[in-house]
């Protein structure tokens, strides 16, 4: 009943969409000062608020319009801008990984690109080169550079002159950063990587009920979604199916560098999760469930906004 609006959706859901993200970014402030929930180190809290406001916004759009003319979900939907908003509620002023895990939507755009090409120098040079930059404030980052490598097997397109060109692309920044401190006489810093160990992950009673709900919710969503990828996934395109993999392995290199702890945000999660997410509340046959899971979902993160500063 709520889904079916999503797909194929008029103008006016599109008008729905933008009046959802303004009123479910300033949920908490019904209940808690600004300065608590978006508090920064440096930058005031109504910037954090308008930042919070604009740039998951632009990104469920993106990941919404990236996943389509990908023809990696072949149906025109605006699922997928909700599920990210959704699942991203706890995330109040993550300013940095905001951006970080914005631009690399334009990082997995170049991967789906070079699909069917042989030599896909420029997309494969470019997506690196995003890699590089974002190391500089996430160094770890580096690390899916592995991506490329994997889809080039996927892609069929893995050769030397490939991965010559994913290592300059990795190096440029690099370079220039090192001639600009040679000529200017200023200190020349590597990035440095932390050390791997497991994270501690919370006890049940140490989560506050609200996020203990929306989490249960959405960890039943998931496995629900994952089923039915790994069920159906034999039915998609070959394009689909070859996408999809590439999400599935995006999602497990974060996935390791959360838990040996060298990047500390789940928020990166956030993008492929969404879309295993979204597949399913797009293409699953048992709709009412689908109705029902995507209603507990909207509203456990409605209460988890709510009280999001307990």
């Amino acid at each position: 009943m709520f889904l079916k609006h999503l797909i194929n959706p008029r103008p006016t859901i599109i008008l729905f969409f933008i009046v959802f993200c303004f009123v479910f970014t300033c949920i908490p402030l019904l209940q808690f000062p600004s300065k608590l929930v978006f508090s920064h180190d440096w930058i005031p809290p109504f910037a954090i608020l308008l930042l919070g406001l604009i740039i998951p916004s632009f990104h469920a759009l993106g990941i919404n319009n990236l996943i389509y003319e990908k023809n990696i979900i072949r149906k025109d939907n605006l699922v997928l801008g909700f599920v990210y908003l959704l699942i991203c509620t706890p995330f109040t002023n993550t300013l940095s990984e905001w951006f970080a895990s914005f631009f690399l939507l334009f990082f997995l755009n170049y991967i789906f690109e070079t699909y069917q090409k042989e030599y896909p120098f420029s997309q494969i040079f470019n997506a690196s080169f995003i890699l590089s930059l974002l190391s500089f404030v996430f160094p770890e980052i580096a690390y899916l550079l592995i991506l490329i490598m994997i889809s080039g097997i996927n892609y069929s397109n893995i050769n030397w002159r490939n991965l010559t060109i994913a290592c300059i692309g990795l190096i440029t920044p690099y370079f220039f950063y090192f001639t600009y401190t040679f000529l200017f006489e200023k200190p020349y810093f590597l990035p440095s990587f932390e050390p791997l160990k497991l994270i501690t992950f919370p006890t049940l009673s140490t989560i506050v009920l609200p996020k203990l709900i929306w989490l249960s919710i959405l960890i039943i969503i998931s496995l629900f979604s994952f089923i039915e990828l790994f069920k159906w996934l034999y039915k998609k395109s070959i394009r689909s199916r070859k996408s999809f993999l590439i999400i599935f392995f995006y999602l497990i290199l974060f996935l390791a560098l959360l838990i040996f702890g060298s990047i500390q945000s789940w928020y990166f999660l956030m993008t492929p999760l969404c879309i295993i997410i979204g597949n399913y509340f797009t293409y699953t046959k048992g709709r009412k469930i689908a109705n029902l899971l995507f209603l507990l979902l909207v509203i456990s993160s409605f209460y988890y906004k709510y009280n999001i500063a307990l």
